[in-house]
């Protein structure tokens, strides 16, 4: 995967084994596609703030950091750029999956305006995990995650993989299913 590594920037070789490795897990088709859109990965002390790593999070003010529990990745489209407090191979495949929604949308998010995504996250009977539920766009992120079966062992959320996304939501993952093949091979 040495060509992630171009637009990697990490505190240590740790993280940057920790995000090589779970990118590898989406292929390179994929990682290839990221990169061809200006995606980039930056991942910051566990103590880092988002809004000095982010200069459009510092500009709009949108105070990440004071959250009572700050996330541990956001994914900020205007800069088209991962941001990584906690760098497990969960946050990194979920906020790939972002980045991924975004390089599809070509600069925003493809689920926010797709009609096959939409349809699918509002006729949705059940989700891959909790957080899926919460927005079309986590929705999609979640499902890209599953598909790569990408989880921490410490997370209390059902294990994201592809059978469990073809079992509680087989349109999401038919759809994914053809990114794969159509668009990331």
């Amino acid at each position: 995967m040495e060509a992630a590594a171009a637009f990697i920037t990490a505190l240590d070789s740790r993280a940057t084994r920790t995000i090589e490795s779970t990118l590898a897990r989406f292929g390179s088709g994929a990682v290839r596609f990221a990169q061809d859109a200006g995606i980039r990965i930056v991942s910051l002390a566990e103590t880092g703030l988002y809004s000095e790593a982010s200069p459009a999070l510092r500009r709009l003010g949108a105070g990440v950091d004071s959250w009572p529990a700050p996330p541990a990745g956001l994914f900020v489209v205007e800069e088209r750029t991962i941001y990584l407090r906690i760098c497990s191979p969960m946050t990194v495949a979920h906020e790939f999956g972002h980045a991924l929604d975004c390089a599809l949308g070509g600069g925003v998010y493809r689920s926010t305006s797709d009609t096959q995504i939409r349809a699918a996250f509002a006729a949705a009977t059940a989700f891959v995990t909790p957080y899926a539920a919460s927005s079309v766009d986590e929705y999609f992120a979640e499902a890209l995650r599953a598909w790569v079966g990408v989880n921490d062992v410490r997370s209390l959320w059902p294990r994201a993989t592809r059978e469990r996304l073809r079992a509680v939501d087989p349109t999401i993952a038919a759809y994914i299913k053809e990114l794969f093949t159509d668009d990331f091979d």
